[in-house]
């Protein structure tokens, strides 16, 4: 009364670590920073841009003395 059941087609295991792609655009990440964080160089600094450097909008400025100095 009880049938085999044909064995399960298998898709062959690639040897290796598995493809991480990037969460924004899909590209493989080779890198392993990127692939920790599942962002390429390109997508996280879209995602993070870097802050604006001070030292480029800091300038001296002449000014009026204050009134009563």
């Amino acid at each position: 009364m009880h049938q085999e059941q044909p064995p399960l087609e298998t898709e062959p295991v690639a040897a290796g670590p598995r493809p991480v792609r990037c969460r924004l655009c899909g590209r493989p990440l080779t890198g392993a920073a990127s692939r920790r964080s599942g962002l390429g160089p390109a997508c996280d600094a879209k995602l993070h841009p870097a802050g604006p450097d001070i030292r480029t909008r800091r300038h001296e400025v002449e000014q009026d003395a204050l009134p009563g100095f």
